[in-house]
């Protein structure tokens, strides 16, 4: 194999954006390739091997490196705006490269959303206005009724929690909201919300397998799109009780749990009226019931007088819902996965840019990663769930 010149302020540019020392990466590298003190020269050889783990290294495409000068607009990197999750102290942390990659590759599905719905000239999408007044229970409920939530489809034909949160997913995409779901390992965020009057959108970190998990993210992060803000969360903001990531766990569980239904259940069911922190029969039957992750179910229950602090602090930290994880790989055509990943309405769009010709079939596979037949069959699911 032959060997690639690499532009030093490009390396540099890359691996400042993706939050990468290179120190880390020289063991992986040629010792001779790359000069570890400066990588900011002129222009330097490397190898194609070392090529492929500065791209693996970086979450860019090898072609990347082929540039002659880095990316000058903002838009090619992690917004400014963007607010980072927090670390174990509450504090905002840097991104790591893992999750920097998964927001640019939102980012990139966002706005190319956002040029469709333009062209096609459709209708900006309508979420739910809030003020400063609006309490989580009363945003959940402008929420429910803006999904037109189904609370029977909730507790008893829906026989899952990763079936409900499919559901949820699929009422969010009928109303215009982009949602993703893209696998970012290791200690990363569990999702985050990008706002836009065109293209809003909401990323699930895949990795996270359970239901219950998956739709209070996806519920946390639909209340920051109605807040407005751009905001990434790992588990530390999903468990945290600062005002703004609090308020979005308390309208999770409002809108997962309402309070007259709660009560209902607790007399009829259960019959008490209070939990104690270490009664795992009982808030295993409550999230049963209501679909929900044991946290969000804790998170109701303080809430309402239910049960104290500590239950919550019984079942944050490394706790883990003690049932099966919903959303495991296999059984599943290319066409399938990429649709679960990109979702609905992305797919739609897709397909009415291919019809007007604001899209070339070309460009379509290379976005999806698939072949001419790969792209129709994915296409007709979009159409099937129109």
């Amino acid at each position: 194999m032959g060997n690639a010149i690499i532009q030093g302020e490009v390396l540099e540019w890359a691996l400042a954006d993706a939050g990468v020392d290179l120190i880390n990466i020289l063991p992986d590298l040629s010792p001779v390739e790359i000069p570890a003190a400066d990588v900011s020269g002129p222009q330097f050889e490397v190898s194609m091997e070392d090529l492929e783990v500065l791209a693996k290294a970086t979450h860019r495409s090898k072609f990347f490196f082929a540039r002659s000068k880095p990316p000058k607009a903002s838009s090619d990197s992690v917004a400014a705006n963007f607010r980072a999750p927090s670390n174990h102290d509450g504090k905002p942390r840097d991104l790591n490269p893992e999750e920097r990659a998964a927001l640019r590759m939102a980012t990139k599905r966002q706005k190319i959303a956002k040029r469709l719905a333009e062209e096609l000239e459709l209708q900006p999408v309508k979420i739910p206005q809030l003020t400063e007044n609006t309490s989580p229970a009363q945003a959940a409920q402008l929420a429910a009724t803006w999904l037109e939530w189904d609370r029977r489809q909730q507790y008893t034909i829906l026989k899952s929690k990763p079936a409900v949160f499919n559901a949820l997913r699929e009422a969010l995409e009928a109303r215009g909201v982009l949602t993703n779901l893209i696998k970012v390992e290791s200690e990363s965020f569990r999702g985050f919300a990008l706002h836009d009057f065109q293209a809003p959108l909401i990323l699930v970190n895949a990795a996270v397998k359970n239901g219950g998990s998956r739709s209070f993210t996806l519920l946390h992060e639909l209340a920051h799109l109605m807040r407005g803000v751009d905001k990434a969360c790992a588990k530390q903001d999903l468990q945290s009780k600062t005002s703004s990531e609090a308020w979005c766990n308390r309208f999770a569980a409002a809108f997962l749990i309402p309070e007259s239904d709660l009560r209902s259940y607790l007399k009829k069911h259960l019959k008490q009226d209070w939990i104690a922190a270490q009664d795992e029969y009982a808030v295993g039957r409550i999230s049963r019931y209501f679909k929900a992750s044991w946290y969000c179910t804790a998170i109701r229950l303080v809430e309402l007088g239910f049960a104290d602090q500590g239950l919550i602090k019984h079942v944050s930290g490394d706790f883990v819902d003690p049932e099966k994880p919903g959303f495991l790989p296999g059984g599943r055509t290319r066409p399938q996965i990429r649709y679960s990943e990109f979702g609905s309405t992305f797919t739609r769009l897709i397909d009415s840019g291919l019809s007007q010709d604001r899209v070339s079939s070309l460009d379509a596979r290379k976005l999806f990663g698939l072949n001419g037949k790969e792209l129709q069959n994915l296409l007709r699911l979009g159409q099937e769930s129109d």
